[in-house]
């Protein structure tokens, strides 16, 4: 379907009519002809898209003209189903924006089963929304996945088409966007629902149906507020201040924890200035909370404003606040990548830690994706850009285990670059704490605990009566000799010396990824 065939047909949208469900019967409920009774009919505005898929549960939201009761049905093997009741909002048309008032409904469903395939079906009055594309999606659970990247798209530009058609063909778990999910034309200030609906759901609905997107705010998704934004998602709230749920956020997938921050609003309420005795505001302590508490071995990081990248938007006031306030939070917990956009290009800093270029298995690899369909910027030559190109993109991030490679695929499907990050074991370089202590000395018997960063590529507790030398393909030597493992973790491993050591102490953490000693 060419583009000019792709928007006349989004016109049915609003003239679609819905059929009734089939009944125990088999019969559609069609009324005799020959009663002249009118066929109840729906009307959709929005085709059912899907939000919040984690490894238990997910929200359904679509759009009628007509109110009712919203019902979705749902199954794992196509035969049994499952009902969850929705709730429902109305938004008037001078509060969107739109042509007509109409009812968004909301179904959040819960008790699923995690890396599971299932098939949903919408209704509303026993009447079944016609849905947009595939309606299935499938639980986040362990094993290898992929992921979808995209930002500054909401440009109603063919390149943004021809994008969205690409990431449909992808089949993603899940898509990440960076921010400003829609702009008004030619970058104007402010936001509505329909703009929304013309310049996002009516390119991506087809995708949305079976994928979840989950978002982050940018500063064209303020218009002046986020209201819009908010109102169209249902996106996580664990932990979340009620005042600002869904404008932040986190949630796992297989073995990757995902942070999602407003880089705008928030941030510019949340920095801490002493020069009035204000402490860090609400995001950025519960930034801190959350990554201390995620065992997850990938801490994937993602907001609209890049601190590190080169283009006309470098010197913007909110990536210096991403640099100074956000940058040491992510360096203490061990952050590898950083998604942002803003930028209008496709663009990989030389990867970074406390001001210092390093190698991309130890530093932070930011990447900035911000060619999703808006008008582009040019990349300029600076030191801390190792990567940049001025295209139309997205890009496909594909985990396998402690190894992530990011593809970034241009709008006509060339690959422009191909990145690989695969975080080594590193010991802590806090100088608050002590990376390896031996309780109560370098004796057999003493427990070893081991502070740092991709020490194991999940968690995992000895359970058997002789501890294991090596744990979920984590292994420790002490001056070359196995030591029995305990308990690994990303941050943490606890072991136990079956030996007596003399003299200098020399302790090496190897993965899949490689290793790391240190001697005392």
């Amino acid at each position: 379907m060419n583009r000019r065939n792709f928007i006349t047909a989004l016109g049915a949208v609003a003239t679609g009519k819905l059929r009734r469900l089939r009944d125990e019967d088999g019969d559609f409920g069609l009324p005799d002809p020959g009663l002249g009774t009118a066929t109840p009919t729906i009307t959709t505005t929005r085709y059912p898209y899907i939000q919040n898929v984690r490894n238990d549960r997910i929200s359904v939201l679509w759009a009628t003209l007509e109110s009712g009761a919203g019902v979705v049905e749902y199954s794992s093997d196509g035969i049994n189903f499952n009902r969850g009741a929705a709730q429902s909002r109305i938004f008037t048309a001078a509060d969107t924006g739109m042509a007509k008032d109409f009812v968004q409904y909301q179904a959040n469903i819960t008790g699923l089963q995690p890396a599971t395939d299932y098939v949903y079906r919408v209704s509303v009055n026993g009447l079944e929304v016609t849905p947009g594309g595939a309606t299935r999606f499938h639980t986040a659970g362990p094993g290898p996945f992929n992921f979808i990247v995209l930002g500054d798209s909401g440009y109603a530009s063919a390149e943004q088409y021809a994008i969205a058609q690409r990431i449909l063909a992808e089949s993603p778990s899940l898509v990440i966007h960076t921010g400003d999910v829609v702009y008004n034309p030619g970058g104007a200030p402010g936001t509505t629902i329909g703009l929304y609906q013309r310049n996002y759901f009516n390119y991506y609905y087809q995708t949305m149906s079976s994928v979840p997107f989950f978002p982050s705010l940018g500063n064209h998704d303020y218009g002046p507020t986020a209201a819009p934004y908010l109102a169209i998602h249902a996106l996580p709230t664990e932990n979340v201040p009620f005042a600002d749920r869904h404008k932040y956020y986190s949630f796992d997938w297989g073995n990757v924890h995902f942070v999602s921050l407003d880089g705008h609003e928030s941030l510019e309420r949340d920095y801490p200035d002493p020069q009035i005795g204000r402490p860090a505001g609400p995001m950025l302590r519960w930034l801190e909370n959350d990554l201390r508490s995620t065992r997850q071995f990938w801490r994937v990081v993602y907001f609209h404003y890049p601190p590190f990248a080169a283009g006309p938007n470098m010197n913007d006031y909110h990536s210096a606040l991403v640099r100074l306030y956000v940058v040491p939070i992510l360096e203490a917990y061990g952050i590898q990548v950083v998604l942002t956009g803003h930028e209008h290009s496709y663009q990989r800093s030389r990867p970074t830690r406390k001001s210092a270029f390093l190698t991309s298995d130890i530093g932070t690899n930011y990447i900035s994706s911000g060619g999703g369909g808006a008008f582009l910027y040019p990349v300029y030559d600076f030191p801390v850009v190792a990567f940049g190109k001025s295209d139309y993109h997205y890009l496909r991030a594909e985990v396998r285990g402690t190894q992530i490679i990011f593809h970034a695929i241009r709008y006509d499907g060339v690959e422009i670059d191909s990145y690989p990050v695969a975080p080594r074991p590193v010991f802590s370089d806090d100088p608050a704490v002590q990376p390896v202590v031996m309780t109560p000395g370098p004796i057999a018997g003493a427990t070893v605990r081991i502070l740092g960063r991709a020490l194991a590529g999940e968690e995992a507790f000895a359970c058997t009566p002789v501890p294991p030398t090596d744990m979920v393909g984590t292994s420790v030597t002490v001056n070359g000799n196995p030591i029995q493992l305990l308990y690994v973790s990303a941050s943490q491993i606890y072991a136990q010396l079956p030996f007596n050591v003399d003299g200098n102490v020399t302790v090496r953490v190897t993965t899949a990824n490689g290793s790391s000693e240190m001697s005392f």
